[in-house]
């Protein structure tokens, strides 16, 4: 550890270091579940800056939506003008809809709802308008976007949606 890196640790500026690839999240019972450790939704940004350390910010045109991107970990979420956390979204396929905030690299850990496989969760949802997949699950609303359409109306449907968007019903 060198000189500066003491006095950054010394005053709360470290960062959390995760690695990418062995992040494992659980969606159920409005709790997503982060390495074993529950994220409530809603929760403060603050929480999930400590969860996953600094995050890209994107300000919306009032001023009072803000955005947030962990680009490193395929993750966003949508805040409110107070700071609280009322959608989160992991970003695992490349899809048609392209954000300022989308994540620069996509999600490579494990992501389950329930404890079972998050396409096949979104598979058994209703379909909105042919280009989203809705699931509604223990008081959280579950939003997919479409990436293969071939793939999303077949029983594997691996790779069909971009990921997920989690949020209260």
């Amino acid at each position: 550890m060198g000189f500066f890196d003491f006095f950054k640790n010394l005053f709360g500026g470290a960062k959390p270091t995760i690695d990418a690839s062995a992040l494992t999240i659980d969606v159920a019972k409005n709790v997503m579940s982060v390495n074993g450790k529950a994220v409530e939704i809603p929760c403060h940004i603050d929480m999930l800056c400590k969860t996953f350390g600094k995050a890209r910010k994107f300000v919306g045109e009032n001023g009072a939506n803000v955005n947030y991107t962990w680009d490193d970990l395929g993750l966003y979420c949508y805040t409110r003008g107070n700071g609280i956390v009322h959608c989160i979204g992991i970003k695992v396929n490349k899809g048609d809809m392209e954000l300022k905030y989308d994540p620069r690299t996509l999600y490579k850990g494990t992501l389950t709802i329930n404890g079972m496989p998050w396409e096949q969760t979104m598979f058994e949802g209703e379909d909105m308008d042919g280009f989203f997949r809705k699931r509604e699950f223990d008081g959280l609303s579950l939003v997919s976007e479409y990436v293969d359409f071939d793939k999303g109306d077949s029983e594997g449907c691996n790779g069909a949606y971009s990921g997920i968007e989690i949020s209260l019903c």
